[in-house]
């Protein structure tokens, strides 16, 4: 039993568990196509959340961060951003790709770690962008 004494002879065949980090608000794709400019505080706040960084210095934007770092893959941040006007209502929001609920889902339970959030992508959705997006939606009716 000589391989037992020696410390390289347990680590070439016993890894250390690695359990999946994941950390903050975990927000899907259909949450963000429920957001819709002109939204109130309370009902962001009831759709999404409590917020991962409110700002003191910039009371109307909320940041919601979604940090993953799988057993077996390449970390992944997801970020979502909201902006209040004056009021309290929602003027615009900014975000990155959002997994599905059914992937979001499988994420957690560990059986799905391929959805790729490409971290340079941010779509900006203003009051004409969101006109816009109606207008289509609705003549595609």
């Amino acid at each position: 039993m000589d391989w037992l004494s020696l410390p390289e002879g347990i680590t070439d065949f016993v890894e250390p568990y690695r359990p999946d980090v994941h950390q903050g608000n975990l927000v899907t794709n259909e949450q963000v196509e429920q957001l819709h400019v002109g939204m109130t505080q309370m009902q962001v706040q009831f759709l999404l959340g409590v917020p991962l960084l409110r700002d003191m210095f910039h009371q109307n934007r909320w940041d919601y961060v979604y940090y993953v770092n799988p057993r077996g893959g390449e970390a992944q941040k997801r970020r979502l951003t909201v902006f209040f006007d004056e009021s309290g209502r929602l003027a615009k929001y900014e975000y990155t790709a959002m997994p599905s609920e059914t992937q979001a889902d499988q994420m957690i339970l560990g059986h799905e770690t391929d959805f790729d959030a490409k971290a340079g992508n941010v779509t900006s959705v203003d009051q004409a962008s969101q006109t816009k997006n109606d207008i289509e939606r609705n003549a595609a009716l």
